[in-house]
């Protein structure tokens, strides 16, 4: 892969030049604009299309999450790191699936290791196609007097709750005595196992909030929720930037 095009945006000239200092010390990655103002951000990611974005949350114009916002509206892929003084807004920034969040002042071995996590991602989204788990249409659920052929983008999550294993859509739930691991072996790329008790369908998720210490999945007119362990969290955002592209 190519050197990684990098934007570093920061209203402070003195955060931008340690950023860029340290961006220098690491092989393949290359800062190519800097910005001082969310709309400069806006503009230099619509022109330049950077890989990374390194990103103040605090910044005049617009502040750096509502400029993150705009700008994966038109570059999906962008991987996005924030570095600010402030640590509150770290749920929020996970929730727009931003790659890492890191809090002033910035140490150049954390620096590297957000940069490449998002090297990571980035290799994922990459990935052939055919790397992927084969298309199957429909789930075949068995129980006790029948058998059901679920169409796969009908499921929300999967559940292991006792010795059952509970299919969700958004209007019904099927029981069944199959395991959980094999019933994920039956399941297209979009799901994935979040938790050891749930298999979520990345492509139906709407929401992820943070309770305790797991996070809990929401999905588009439906109560139901499924959830996300805090190991499991990381490898669900590296998905689902590769699921919704």
């Amino acid at each position: 892969m190519n050197d990684l095009k990098v934007v570093i945006a920061d209203d402070d000239a003195v955060s931008r030049a340690i950023l860029r200092n340290f961006v220098r010390l690491f092989p393949n990655y290359d800062v190519v604009a800097e910005a001082a103002t969310g709309k400069e951000l806006l503009q230099l990611t619509f022109e330049l299309r950077p890989h990374i974005v390194l990103v103040d949350i605090y910044m005049p114009e617009l502040d750096g999450m509502e400029a993150v916002k705009l700008c994966r509206q038109f570059l999906p892929s962008v991987q996005v790191i924030f570095t600010t003084g402030d640590d509150q807004f770290a749920v929020k920034a996970f929730e727009i699936s931003a790659t890492d969040y890191i809090v002033k002042p910035v140490e150049r071995i954390r620096l590297f290791q957000a940069l490449e996590k998002a090297r990571t991602f980035i290799e994922i989204v990459n990935q052939p196609v055919t790397s992927m788990k084969p298309l199957n249409k429909r789930l075949e659920i068995r129980m006790k007097h029948s058998i059901v052929w679920l169409p796969m983008e009908d499921i929300l999550f999967v559940e292991k709750e006792n010795r059952k294993t509970i299919i969700h859509t958004a209007d019904e739930q099927y029981e069944t005595t199959l395991p959980l691991n094999e019933v994920e072996k039956r399941l297209t790329h979009c799901f994935f196992k979040t938790h050891r008790s749930y298999i979520v369908n990345l492509k139906k998720v709407v929401k992820i909030t943070h309770v305790g210490e797991t996070y809990k999945v929401h999905f588009f007119s439906c109560e139901k929720v499924a959830y996300i362990s805090k190991l499991k969290f990381h490898e669900v955002q590296r998905r689902m930037v590769t699921i919704h592209l």
